[in-house]
């Protein structure tokens, strides 16, 4: 049986990167919502968090996340998720390319009063890399907010 908090972090996770349904997504945020991923070094508000997944999402338009398991203790849930899709636009150094990569993330969520008030992604950028053999440009300003 699922508990509030794992089901509060699918939902964010699927509406966000599976379905692109941003305008659903903000019930699920705190006011002071923040976001970091290993990508960047840029801490991101919401608006920023959308921007980033939306570029995500359109320079690999068939991406696919597969949550693998959800934990959860107390106020906190650790997702691991399973990414995969084809980059059809360059980003973060990335060349396109026709070939569909696969990679792992997982990401932490802090969870107050039924709203995430922050998300963590560490993304596994060297399986990223060794799949396309180019190195991704972690430090790539995201000009989101």
């Amino acid at each position: 049986m699922k508990n509030k908090a794992e089901e509060l972090s699918r939902n964010f996770i699927n509406l966000a990167w599976n379905k692109g349904q941003f305008n659903l997504l903000q019930q699920y945020c705190s006011a002071n919502f923040h976001y970091h991923t290993t990508f960047n070094h840029q801490i991101l508000d919401f608006a920023g968090y959308v921007a980033f997944v939306k570029t995500f999402r359109s320079c690999m338009p068939d991406l696919y996340l597969d949550i693998e398991e959800v934990m959860v203790k107390g106020n906190h849930a650790m997702v691991h998720s399973i990414l995969s899709g084809t980059i059809e636009k360059p980003f973060f150094g990335l060349p396109a390319s026709n070939k569909l990569i696969t990679f792992s993330a997982i990401s932490t969520l802090d969870i107050e009063r039924d709203k995430i008030i922050s998300l963590d992604s560490m993304i596994d950028i060297a399986g990223i890399q060794r799949q396309v053999n180019s190195t991704i440009a972690v430090d790539f300003p995201l000009n989101v907010n």
